[in-house]
């Protein structure tokens, strides 16, 4: 089996071809933004609660999901015809998408994220709103489930695939492209309104997970286990819990006034990450975590 981050040996990566598909992706993500720009009036409120407000959550949500479609179109056509390679490679280093791996990691991070949250409403009912309305939790939990893949696969293949590999291959240092590739990963949610409204310490969040997932994808030789973790981490906070300061508001069961983030909330997450790889290390036989230090 070829090594995930060695697909870049494969196909033209030129510095020029390079550049022309980070102009395409994020010109095609631009593009995506416009119709929720035209849209929305200028005069009105900037909040996340305007935006629910004048659109409503469905329609706010297909429109917010346009620019992750685009750029993932952005990504496909980038592999194919600027690189001349498959998108395949930039995804597994296996010779087809391992379903199991997806599948398993899903779940397995479902339960990391429902099993601490149901017990943390248990002990402090007060600080979360059960919403009612079982059609409206139906809508989120079917245009969840049909968009978010997009949204994760975009993401999955830009941060994992495309720029792990480019930097793995540039600087000859699996470890240095796990750390860069998941910093890039949480900086892309800096503009964030949750990031906003609860500081700094929740961008750290984003780049802990980030790095993690990154690390997820070399240990395991592709993205299978990272698509299925961060599919699921978007999926279930989606259906399960939501704030009126996150970036996709959702029809959630539950609902908080913020995220609320605290020692205790960050530690549960920490240990939870944790546990995760311990699992999936055992699970899926991953190599020596040591020898991310090089390629060879």
């Amino acid at each position: 089996m070829r090594k995930f981050e060695s697909s870049w040996d494969n196909g033209d990566f030129s510095f020029t071809k390079v550049f022309l598909t980070l102009l395409l992706v994020f010109g095609a993500f631009i593009l995506g933004n416009l119709p929720l720009m035209l849209l929305y009036p200028s005069d009105r409120g900037q909040t996340m609660a305007d935006l629910v407000a004048y659109f409503g959550f469905s329609s706010l949500f297909l429109l917010q999901m346009i620019p992750f479609i685009l750029g993932l179109l952005g990504l496909v056509i980038s592999a194919k015809y600027v690189h001349k390679t498959s998108p395949l490679t930039w995804f597994t280093s296996r010779n087809k998408i391992d379903i199991n791996r997806i599948v398993f990691s899903f779940i397995l991070w479902a339960l990391l994220v429902i099993i601490p949250t149901l017990i943390d409403w248990l002990l402090f009912p007060t600080t979360y709103t059960v919403q009612s309305g079982f059609l409206p939790f139906l809508e989120t939990f079917f245009l969840l489930a049909v968009c978010l893949p997009f949204q994760v696969l975009f993401e999955e293949l830009l941060f994992r695939g495309f720029i792990f590999q480019g930097l793995a291959k540039r600087t000859k240092s699996a470890l240095f492209a796990v750390i860069i590739s998941g910093i890039m990963f949480g900086m892309m949610h800096i503009g964030n309104p949750e990031v906003r409204s609860e500081g700094f310490g929740l961008l750290g969040i984003y780049i802990t997970l980030g790095v993690s997932i990154s690390l997820m994808a070399w240990l395991d030789q592709g993205i299978e286990i990272a698509f299925g973790f961060h599919l699921a981490n978007n999926f279930i906070t989606g259906i399960l819990v939501t704030s009126e300061d996150q970036a996709f508001q959702t029809h959630a069961l539950l609902k908080m006034e913020s995220l609320n983030l605290s020692f205790g909330s960050i530690l549960i997450l920490l240990l939870s990450i944790l546990i995760f790889f311990v699992v999936c290390y055992k699970r899926f036989h991953w190599g020596s975590w040591f020898s991310l230090r090089n390629n060879h």
